[in-house]
Order: structure tokens, then C-alpha cells, then sequence
């Protein structure tokens, strides 16, 4: 809708309310419209405002005549302040001053700005809204700038943790791995308020994950009409003959009552990787080392549709609906040397792998609001439904032929229902809600024998294996403000969990029931404007994936194979942390982490077997630091620097396993943005991440490092967005490891191509004000499934 046709009824819908109005054009220096502007002003404890649109412009009702102060606001700071006398309506035309306002209070200098980090009494916030090297980008690369968190094109984490889910608006994505990252892309860090990074997670959230969650609170709608966007982007990878490929399309709508957002992309991810395991005796001279080069392609189709419907001023409804489908394909060939008491053995094979999945999430939520204190009421269903089949030939060539196929079919069910309570009592707000799910996973294994291109089936490889899991949980909460200084907020969450694992192949079972306690607590301590400290925390359960617990046997050779662990327990932790944040740019957190019965992935030698297998083992105390600074003290640069050291010791009550000795580490991430035009429009970019050697339950992690630089450009009028990076830069990024075992030690390295050319081209059109539906709504368990494709 046209803009000033909204203005229009803007002004006759509150001309009974409000007498007189304020409106003008913001310029810059050079006489040209200064967009995206905050113009406020203020009477007594009044505040109103408004954002100026592309031309400038802008219009601010007020409630009566009188004498108030007018500010210009613009990339977070103030820029303008006068005094004005409203009598009746009024015009005013603004030129930005080039300094910004300077304000004097007994000889102290003070400039004025937005706050770019604030402690919150459970969680850190980061306003991406006031950080220039922020704007222009997507979600992703803005997490990237946010304090204590890593992104890469296959994960997210939190100060070094793995697995860290992810929220719109404080309702949990139903997406996990590139899913997400993909969903992640298409959102712009325009549309973006702030972001919250929630270390120990409080009680109204699930208590499954030991990382912590990453809240993305969006701006909200300012206008009527739509918007869209187109995307592209794609990655050379040096040397290799083909690229990885995205495109995408996104259309928002707001009216009155209702909203919609969509969005569909296609994907071709192109990875190659290089892998070496080395297992060598301690006790004796056997060794088996294992060489393999590798390629996947990852082929993917996925849409999502979001409505809102408000009903009246109290009550809102909506759903959520993602489909995805895809057909990763895996190659690689692989050469092994085994030596032990029956000789020396050269295994020459090779396996290919391709699957077809298809993934559907739909979610429904129903908002009430029940008082004028803030009381709301909200219910939630969520499903998720993942059908997948494969197809996986494995082929032995040396010192025997052997050829093989196994047919995987995998097909999980997730359910979950919810009512969450939100009641302020005076300064008393309190949270309660309960919970309940169901997750049913069938999963059958075809092997067969392939001898004269026929298919034989192989009964003793073939196994059917039944997954059923109920939950049940009920939290209550309260925060209150003892004083101006000072708050408080503490939590108890109840999980009750039954599971049930059978497989029909070796007629064996598991059944595990237990419920557990999960305690919250946070204390805030604000003694000004310049200082804030805070004390938390919380216990957390990391339980397996899915694939974790399958017991089938995917063999990469005749002699060489990984399975699951039905009897895989669940893990715990405690987190303690201890906060300060000085001059809203300078955050520094002590931590302190025990985590019991963790498990992981280990290697292990069977008479001719070599297999990995998922196994409890250890116990690990962490101790550590985070600091991160941004500095924007000169107007061509803008940095962010994030350090965190730590202090690690894991101890393994497994004896087939060896714990790593203990020791110190810390890694480090810096991100430089160079502005090189006046309009901050073209940007330079240059940084770097890097780790000192660390070690984790019984493996040992060498020093790891990447430098990457880049060009940002904002194109026609901020509509067309261009990003260039050239990641990895000196070839550097890769694993590599030592896993400790009491009579062998296995040396490893995983490589694979990180050096490429990333370019992204992003054209937005219509109304930018307009976000479309932006409400999530909670689904925790979908993040269980990322191990549970196969």
C-alpha cells in the first residue's frame, strides 16, 4: 500500500485522540534524505517517535500543546537536540549535524548512545539494531558478530558448546543442522531488534541441551502492506571443478488482522573431505591405519509458511508449516593397513551412499491475553513427521571382494502438546506451564549380499528396531524487582521420562524410566548505568539422538563398521556463571560447568572388527572465562573481539577408555568491519578465529585456526544487498586429534575443502517496515532428530 495513503488513515483514525502532530524531513550534510532515522520526542515521562521512511520523512501524533524536547537519533547515536513549542500542528525540517550531541553535566563529558550489550537478569543482549557492522547481512552472519557465539554453513554454538538451539521471537525453530542454517539465511538483520544469548536457559524452557539457546527477537510491524526478497549465493572452492549453490525467495504480508510470511529455497552443497585414523599399540607392536577421501552432495527442496490471525485485541492465533525434501549422496574410497598377531592385511574399499528424505514440521499456537498486568495465556501442538530411505553399497576389493548393499528406512514421529501461564502479582511475574510428548521412532534394516548381481538377503545383518519415548513436564517460575538495583528470578522444571528400545534382529530390549529435577536461579545487580552483574544457575540433560541409540551396523567395509547403543543414558549438568557488563560494549563471564555420565563416539577393535560405537564414559569439570569488547570509537571501524580460556578435566570410569590428561585452552574470534565511504555502504572485512589445543573426555584437539576478509555492499537504497568473502584464507581450518585407549592411542586428522569464494546477492522490494509472521512456537525435541536420518 502506498505510504502516504497510510498516512492518511493514520491520521484520521487518531484525530480524535491525539490534537496536533509533528511532522518533517530528516537530511543529512548533503542535503539528502536521511532514511531509517529515529526522530523522538519527549514531555515529562512521554515518549513518542518514529522512523523516518526512504524519503526522509516522518510524522509524530502528540497528545496535547505544550513545550518538549526533539532528538534525531541515527546509527545509535544522537545526533540533534532542541527544545520546541507545540501549539498546533507543526512543521519541522531537520539537517543531522555531523557530531554527535555532546551533553555536560558538572564538567563531565558524556556522548550519547544506544546501549550494544545489556545484562539481563537471566541472559546477555546483544541490539544488533545498534551495531553498524551488523546491518545489511543475514541472520547468520549476524550471530556471527554477536558475543560468545561461532557460526559456520553446519553449526551454531555458544563459547566452544556444540548443538545450541535456536528461537524467533522466544519460540523454538522446528528446524535443526542445515535446515536451520538455511532458514537462518533468509532472514536479514534488518529485520532484527536483538539478540539473546541464554547460557543457562531458565525454568519455562525444556531442559534438554547442555549449550544454552539463542533468542532472535525481531523488529515489529510498523506498517501495513508486503514485502519480498530474492536470494542467491554460492561458494568456489579452490581447485575444484563444481560449486555449492543456494537460491531462495522470501514475501511477507501484514494487514489488520492478518499476517503471512513464506519462503522457498533450493540447494546444491558441494563438500569434500580427507580423513586419516592411525591406531597404534601401546602393549604391542599392531597398528591399523586408515586412509579415506570423501565426497557428499547435498541436494535439498524446502518451503515454509507462516499465518497469524489476531482475533481481537487480546487474542491471537497461528500456525507454522515446513516441508523439506532431499537427497544427500555420499561417496568415498578408502584404504586400510591392519598388522596384529594373524599378519599383515591390506583392505582396499569403497561405499556409496544415497538417501531420500522427507521432512514435515506443522505447528498451531493460540495466544490469550487475560489481565492488563501483562497476564497471557498461551497453548501449543507441534508435529514433526520424517520418512527417509536409502540405498548404501559397500564394497570390499582387497584382500577379498565382497559387495553389499543395505536399504535403511527410517520413519520418526514427534508429538507434543503445551500450556504455558504467564501472571504478574505487584512486582511478583510469575511463569508456570506444562508439557507433554511423544516420540516413536521405526526403523528398519535390509542387508543384503550382492554375488552375480543378484541380492541375497542377509538375515544375521537384517534387524527391524521399535523406538518409543513419553515425557512428561510441569515448571513454575517467578521473577521479581526487590529494588531499583536489584533482581531476582528462580525456577523448578519436572521431567518424567519412560523409554523403550527393541531390537527384533538379537531379541533384545531396553527399558529406562526416571524423572528428574531441574532447578534455575538468577540474581542481577545493577548499581548504575555503566555497571551490571549477575549470578546464575541451572541443570541441564543432553539425551542421545535417535541414530545414537539404532543398533544396525553400517559397515564401510567386509571389516569396518559404526552402530548405535540402545542402552545409551542421558547426560547432566550444572552450570554456574558469574557476569559483569561494563559501559553496555564490555561483557565479561566467569563459568563453571560439571557434567555427568557425557558420552561420545569411540573407536574400538573387535578381533578383525574395528568399529565405532556411542558409549557413557566420563565425567568432566570445566572452569573458564568469555570476554568480548566492541569497539566503535572512530567512525571507519568497527570491531568485535570474543576470548574465551578454560580450564578442562574429564575423568572416564569406563576401562577400556582413557581419559585425556587435564589442561588449559582458549580460543579466540575477531571481527573487523572498515567503512570506506561516509554512508557506510561499502565495508571491508577482515578477521579470525582461532583455538589452542583442548582436549574432551578421551580426546586430545590440536591448535586449530582460519583467516577470512570480505566486501559488504548496500546498493540501491539498502534493496540490493552484495557480499563477498573469501573464507579460509591460508588454507588452515581442519581437525585433528589424538583419542587415548589403555593399550592403543589413535591419531587422527579430518580436512576438508574450507578455502572457497562466497558470494551472496539479496534484492528486497515493497514495504521494508512490513515483517510478515514472525511467532514461533516451542518444539525442542526436533533438534533430538539430527542424528536420526540415516
Amino acid at each position: 500500500m502506498n505510504r502516504r495513503i497510510i498516512l492518511l488513515i493514520s491520521l484520521i483514525s487518531t484525530s480524535f485522540i491525539y490534537a496536533q502532530s509533528v511532522e518533517g524531513t530528516v537530511t543529512d550534510k548533503a542535503n539528502k534524505p536521511a532514511s531509517e532515522t529515529e526522530v523522538l520526542i519527549t514531555k515529562d515521562n512521554a515518549k513518542f517517535s518514529a522512523i523516518t521512511d526512504e524519503k526522509g520523512a516522518f510524522k509524530i501524533p502528540l497528545k496535547e500543546n505544550g513545550n518538549y524536547l526533539l532528538e534525531v537519533i541515527k546509527d545509535g547515536v544522537k545526533t540533534n537536540s532542541e527544545n520546541i513549542t507545540i501549539k498546533v500542528n507543526a512543521k519541522k525540517d531537520i539537517q543531522i549535524k555531523d557530531e554527535p550531541v555532546v551533553q555536560k553535566v558538572e564538567g563531565v563529558t558524556v556522548t550519547v548512545k544506544k546501549k550494544l550489550f545489556e545484562r539481563k537478569v537471566d541472559r546477555l543482549v546483544f541490539n544488533v539494531e545498534n551495531s553498524v557492522a551488523s546491518q545489511g547481512i543475514d541472520a547468520i552472519e549476524a550471530l556471527a558478530k554477536t558475543p560468545m557465539v561461532k557460526t559456520s554453513d553446519e553449526a551454531i554454538s555458544i563459547a566452544g558448546k556444540s548443538n545450541v538451539a535456536v528461537m524467533i521471537n522466544d519460540r523454538l525453530l522446528n528446524l535443526n543442522g542445515q535446515e536451520l542454517i538455511n532458514y537462518l539465511k533468509t532472514l536479514r538483520s534488518d529485520d532484527i531488534l536483538k539478540i539473546e544469548i541464554i547460557t543457562t536457559p531458565p525454568a519455562k524452557y525444556d531442559a534438554e541441551g547442555k549449550s544454552g539457546l539463542i533468542n532472535i527477537i525481531l523488529k515489529k510491524n510498523a506498517n501495513l502492506g508486503w514485502n519480498g526478497s530474492l536470494q542467491t549465493s554460492g561458494n568456489y572452492f579452490w581447485g575444484k571443478p563444481t560449486v555449492s549453490a543456494r537460491s531462495g525467495a522470501t514475501f511477507n504480508y501484514q494487514g489488520e488482522k492478518l499476517s503471512l510470511s513464506t519462503n522457498l529455497s533450493v540447494g546444491d552443497n558441494y563438500w569434500q573431505y580427507n580423513t586419516y585414523s592411525n591406531m597404534v599399540g601401546i602393549t604391542n607392536n599392531n597398528f591399523w591405519n586408515r586412509d579415506s577421501d570423501n565426497l557428499n552432495n547435498y541436494k535439498y527442496k524446502s518451503g515454509n509458511i507462516k499465518a497469524e490471525y489476531k482475533i481481537n485485541d487480546k487474542n491471537v492465533a497461528g500456525f507454522n508449516y515446513n516441508y523439506s525434501h532431499s537427497n544427500p549422496w555420499e561417496r568415498s574410497e578408502n584404504t586400510s593397513t591392519r598388522f596384529n598377531d594373524k599378519g599383515l592385511v591390506n583392505i582396499v574399499s569403497n561405499f556409496s551412499n544415497r538417501n531420500s528424505r522427507d521432512v514435515h514440521n506443522a505447528t498451531a499456537f493460540y495466544e490469550a491475553k487475560i489481565d492488563s498486568m501483562g497476564g497471557k495465556l498461551n497453548l501449543t501442538a507441534n508435529m514433526m513427521l520424517n520418512n527417509s530411505n536409502g540405498k548404501n553399497f559397500s564394497n570390499t576389493l582387497s584382500p577379498e571382494t565382497v559387495y553389499t548393499m543395505a536399504n535403511p528406512i527410517s520413519k520418526y514421529r514427534i508429538y507434543s502438546g503445551q500450556a504455558d501461564l504467564e501472571k504478574t502479582f505487584g512486582k511478583i511475574k510469575t511463569e508456570s506451564g506444562i508439557k507433554y510428548t511423544k516420540i516413536k521412532n521405526d526403523s528398519e534394516f535390509n542387508f543384503f549380499d550382492i554375488k552375480n548381481g543378484q541380492y541375497n538377503l542377509n538375515t544375521d545383518r537384517t534387524n527391524i528396531f521399535l523406538y518409543n519415548e513419553e515425557n512428561y513436564a510441569a515448571y513454575f517460575s517467578t521473577n521479581f524487582k526487590i529494588n531499583d538495583k536489584w533482581d531476582a528470578k528462580a525456577g523448578l522444571r519436572y521431567e518424567y521420562t519412560t523409554l523403550e528400545g527393541v531390537s527384533m534382529n538379537d531379541d533384545t530390549s531396553a527399558n529406562i524410566k526416571y524423572g528428574k529435577f531441574f532447578p534455575t536461579a538468577y540474581l542481577s545487580y545493577k548499581p548504575n548505568e555503566n555497571h551490571s552483574f549477575s549470578l546464575n544457575y541451572s541443570r541441564r540433560i543432553s539425551r542421545p539422538y535417535f541414530g545414537n541409540l539404532n543398533p544396525f551396523k553400517y559397515f564401510i567395509s567386509n571389516y569396518e563398521y559404526t552402530t548405535g547403543n540402545p542402552y545409551l543414558l542421558p547426560s547432566f549438568s550444572d552450570n554456574f556463571e558469574l557476569g559483569y557488563v561494563l559501559n553496555n560494549n564490555f561483557n565479561v563471564t566467569l563459568y563453571y560447568n560439571y557434567n555427568k555420565d557425557n558420552w561420545d563416539r569411540i573407536q574400538m577393535v573387535d578381533d578383525n572388527y574395528r568399529y565405532t560405537v556411542a558409549k557413557n564414559f566420563y565425567n568432566e569439570d570445566q572452569a573458564g572465562i568469555n570476554i568480548s569488547y566492541n569497539y566503535n570509537k572512530l567512525k571507519w571501524l568497527e570491531s568485535n573481539v570474543f576470548v574465551n580460556g578454560f580450564y578442562a578435566k574429564s575423568k572416564s570410569y569406563d576401562p577400556a577408555i582413557t581419559s585425556t590428561p587435564a589442561g588449559y585452552s582458549a580460543n579466540i574470534n575477531i571481527d573487523n568491519n572498515f567503512f570506506l565511504n561516509k554512508e557506510k555502504t561499502v565495508t571491508l572485512m577482515l578477521g579470525l578465529w582461532g583455538s589452542l589445543p583442548n582436549r574432551n573426555g578421551n580426546t586430545y584437539y590440536y591448535t586449530n585456526a582460519s583467516l577470512y576478509t570480505g566486501m559488504k555492499l548496500s546498493l540501491m537504497d539498502k534493496k540490493l544487498l552484495v557480499n563477498l568473502y573469501l573464507n579460509d584464507i591460508l588454507n588452515t581450518n581442519r581437525e585433528k586429534g589424538i583419542e587415548y585407549y589403555p593399550t592403543y592411542n589413535i591419531d587422527y586428522q579430518y580436512k576438508g575443502i574450507t578455502r572457497n569464494i562466497h558470494l551472496s546477492l539479496t534484492y528486497k522490494f515493497g514495504n521494508n517496515n512490513v515483517k510478515g509472521a514472525t511467532k514461533q512456537v516451542k518444539f525442542e525435541e526436533s533438534n533430538r532428530a539430527g542424528g536420526g536420518n540415516n
